[in-house]
Parts: structure tokens; sequence; C-alpha cells
């Protein structure tokens, strides 16, 4: 059996074994500079040290995020007093101006993941000689919301121009008219007649235009009831074909109307091919004879039977709707082209993006655009800032907690569909906050907003003042997160609003996605914040 001071040696020889593993590797990061103009160059180099040799991976390009990588050299490898140095070098720069963090580094050596410590790193702006450029007048402020009212008096202008327009033709537009019966070819004929036999005659000057009409009124009634070529028949061909009808019982036609008829017609072409002028008497006769002659051929004609009836109807009835559809594709062209033109006129004067979101509905704008935005302390003593929506007070899964701290009080808000969150955290710590450790909470919200799905985060800095002049630090910058919707990785912003005192720590955080509307609304809350201060300071 092995006694149990041997297990304890071989216990303690393990333990040895491992905590010589663990501290076997040393990983250290130098940089020649933390300040630099824009785009010049700075060297970053990491260090392993250790005893033996394995397997490295060095972090890749997009890890140093904000910071663009311009070089990276080959891995390098010495000896020195028993120890391997397996080293990287990046050549590193920015090109806009800004405070910003170069995240930590994660380098893994076998089985062990090793991480250096963030570095902050000011890019300045390139001194300039401002005697040498030239100078301009600041632009007046634009103001947005001015321009929306102005869109929004405009829409209601066209809306009420439109109204007006569909009232004042509504009854072309919408009205069924009653169905009516168009005269019948027999009441055109007496109509036409009565017309004539009321007009001067005189033979010399109208006797021409008078019996054209005359034989047109006849030959047009007969081709409509009696006989298809009437109208361009000759008066031979016209009487022969009303005999043969006569002949064959299609129509009892007497043999005095067709006697008269025939010398109407005869008298006609006198008059049209060789200059015959009637007597006003003749003229006036002849009118009554053909008259008459209307008459005894409609009453001889067969009565329509209940088809005929009913197709008429129903091709007046179609007639009345297609009149009624052009109507209303009308009153459509009109109606859309007043539209497009507002539509073309409002996006030249407020862009075309916000008056398509505003047709749309678009939520962020609406959000943007509500009425009375909510002015309220969250805390106490806390944050003042104003807000579309009032936060709601989280009781459970806080966020926002910190080691050796009590979290005394956390709001959030949520819009729709998630693409903005904003919070406010109230922390009290233990111990005071020593200034060195303001970085430390900075770079655990920093975690905290990771850990919540953003991703590439660049991080820029600033002292921030509020409007009642409370000194505070701003944390912002762009980040990749998960569109709760779609599953899409989207661009996004955040911003981090943090001010300390002796022992508490509040915030503000911010974060979206990369819309007009809700960074409007992020630039908007910013600036109404106000920090209540603690009546025992």
């Amino acid at each position: 059996m092995i006694s149990n001071n041997f297990r304890k040696s071989t216990l303690i020889a393990a333990l040895i074994c491992i905590t010589t593993s663990m501290i076997s590797q040393e990983l250290v990061t130098s940089i020649d500079s933390t300040s630099i103009f824009i785009g010049e160059e700075i060297t970053y180099k990491l260090e392993v040290h250790s005893d033996t040799l394995n397997l490295i991976k060095f972090p890749e390009s997009k890890s140093f995020i904000p910071m663009e990588v311009l070089k990276t050299y080959d891995s390098d490898t010495i000896t020195s007093n028993e120890k391997y140095i397996i080293s990287k070098k990046y050549a590193l720069t920015n090109f806009d101006a800004g405070n910003y963090i170069l995240p930590k580094q994660k380098v893994v050596f076998g089985d062990t993941t090793l991480y250096s410590n963030s570095k902050k790193i000011e890019v300045k702006l390139v001194t300039v000689d401002t005697s040498k450029q030239r100078l301009y007048d600041i632009k007046p402020i634009f103001s947005t919301n001015k321009e929306h009212n102005y869109f929004r008096y405009i829409s209601y202008l066209t809306l009420l121009l439109i109204s007006v327009f569909i009232y004042i033709n509504r009854n072309k537009i919408f009205k069924n008219k009653k169905f009516k019966y168009e005269k019948s070819p027999y009441q055109k004929a007496k109509g036409e007649i009565n017309l004539i036999a009321k007009s001067d005659y005189t033979a010399v000057q109208n006797a021409k235009e008078y019996y054209s009409k005359l034989s047109f009124i006849i030959r047009n009634f007969l081709e409509i009831k009696v006989f298809d070529h009437s109208l361009e028949s000759t008066t031979n061909e016209l009487l022969f074909e009303l005999k043969r009808i006569k002949s064959s019982g299609e129509l009892n036609l007497t043999s005095s109307t067709l006697n008269n008829l025939h010398q109407v017609l005869q008298t006609a072409d006198l008059v049209k091919f060789a200059k015959h002028y009637p007597d006003e008497d003749i003229a006036k006769k002849d009118t009554e004879v053909i008259n008459i002659t209307i008459d005894e051929i409609n009453n001889i004609l067969p009565e329509p039977t209940i088809e005929e009836l009913k197709k008429d109807y129903e091709f007046h009835q179609k007639l009345l709707k297609q009149e009624r559809n052009k109507n209303i594709k009308k009153a459509i062209i009109v109606f859309t082209s007043l539209l497009i033109s507002c539509v073309l006129i409002a996006s030249v004067l407020f862009g075309f993006t916000y008056v398509k979101d505003s047709i749309l509905r678009n939520d962020n704008l609406i959000l943007l655009e509500t009425k009375n935005w909510v002015t309220t302390e969250y805390g106490a003593p806390g944050i003042i800032i104003e807000t579309p929506e009032v936060l709601t007070r989280k009781l459970l899964d806080l966020n926002f907690t910190y080691l050796n701290s009590n979290n005394i009080s956390e709001f959030a808000f949520y819009n729709n569909d998630n693409s903005m969150q904003i919070y406010v955290s109230n922390t009290r710590f233990n111990d005071k906050i020593k200034p060195e450790d303001f970085q430390k909470y900075i770079d655990y919200t920093l975690d905290i907003i990771e850990d919540k799905g953003l991703s590439n985060i660049v991080v820029k800095y600033e002292n921030f003042t509020t409007a009642n002049e409370a000194e505070g630090i701003k944390v912002y910058g762009s980040a990749d997160f998960i569109d709760p919707n779609s599953g899409k990785i989207i661009s996004g912003k955040y911003s981090i609003l943090g001010f300390f005192t002796e022992n508490e720590f509040k915030q503000l955080i911010i974060i979206h996605a990369d819309d007009i509307y809700l960074n409007e609304i992020t630039d908007n809350v910013i600036s109404s914040v106000e920090l209540i201060k603690n009546q025992q300071q």
C-alpha cells in the first residue's frame, strides 16, 4: 500500500509542476509612443517569455481596432538566459483625431491564453499655421425641427387641396348616372323633318342643301330599319330593293308609299345633278311626303323583341360604365400627379429619405418627433435627461454591476425593434473611488456592453461638461451588433457618459443602430443631461 507521506509528496510535486507551468509563460507589451499626430506611425510589440517552445498564435490585424495596422512584421525568436523570447511587431496609426483605447490583445501559447493590458492612445491634429489659412464665417444653426413642421404643413395643405378637388368633382367621379334611352331612329328622323319644315327655303339659294338633307333623312331611316345599303344606293337601286322586300313579304309596303318616295328622291336627284330649283310650295309638299312616308314605314315595322330590348339596355349600360370608368381614371391620374408633384417638391426641400420615412411612418422618425419629450431625474440624487419616453426602473437582472459596490438604481428604455437601448445606472462603492480607477470602471462598462452582443468596438473618449457644469467622461464610438429581428450584423454606435463622485459612479449608456433619426435622438438626449449633486458634498 502507498503511504500517506508518499501521497503528500506526489501531490506537492504535481502542484509545483502546475504552478511552474502556469508562471513559465509571460506576455510583455511595449509601445514606442502613446501620443501621436494624425497618420503618424507607432510600433506595438508583443513578447512571450517562456522556458519552452510551443505553438503560438498572435492577434490578427482586426483585433487592433480602432487603430489601423499599417504593417505586420514576422515573428522572431531569440534565446536569453535559458529562456525563449518570441516577439511580433505591428506598425499602427490612426487618421482621425481623438483619444482611443487600444483593446487587450490575446496571444495563444499552446494551451495557455495570455492577455495584454489595454493602452490609451492620443491622436492629435497636425499643427497648422492659421495665419496662412483662409477664414470662413460660421455656418448658421440648422434646425431640423422647423423643417419637419414645414413638411407637415405642406402635407396637410396638399391633402386639403386633393380633398377639395374630389369634392368638387364628386358627381362626375362617383355618381351613378340614371339610364336614359337614346332617341329611336324614327324619333330622330321626325325631329330632323320638323327642323327642315321650320327652316326658310329659297329655291335658288338653298335648294341643293335642303333636298340633300331631306334625302339623307329618309335614306338614313331606311338604312337603320329596312335596307343596309340605303345611303350608298342610287334612287333606282333603292326603289328596286324596296320592291323586292315588298314582293318577298318581309315588309308590307304600299304602292302609293313607294311612288311618293320615288317622286321625292327623283326631285332631289334633279336638284343635285341638273340644277333644278323647285318652288317653295313643292319643297314643303315633298317634306310632308317624306314625313308621311316615315310614319307609314314605321307603322308596318315589326315590334322589337324582348331580347332586342334587353340587348339595347345592356349596351347602353355598358356605355355608361365605360364613361364612369373613364372619369375615375381621370381623377386617379390627377390625384396621382398632384401627389407625385408634392412628394418631389417636398423631397427637394426636405430630402427624399425624410419624405419617404414620413409617408411610410418610420418608427424611429415617429420616436424622434414625439411631441412631448419626458424630462425626468433618474436616481436620488441622480441624472436628469430628456427622452422621447420615460425610462423604466429595473428591479431584476441588472446589467451594470461592479465588485465591491451596490447598484442602487438602474433604468432602461428600448424602442419597438430594440435598435436603441438607453440605460441610466447609479452605483455606490463601499470605498472611495481613486482617480486612477476611473479608467478601470469605464473599461468594465465597455466589457458589459460587449457581452450584450457588440463587436468591433471603436473606443474614443473625451471630457464632458453638462448644461449645469457638472464634469464627467464621455466614451463613444462605433460598433457592430446583431439585429434582433433579422439576426444579421449591422453597424451601430454607442455613447457612455460617466460621472464620478467620492464613492458613486453615475452613467448614461446609449446603444443604437447607425440610423439618422436614432443619431439625432442620441444627440438630443446627451445635450439634455444634467447631474444633481449630493447636498452633503
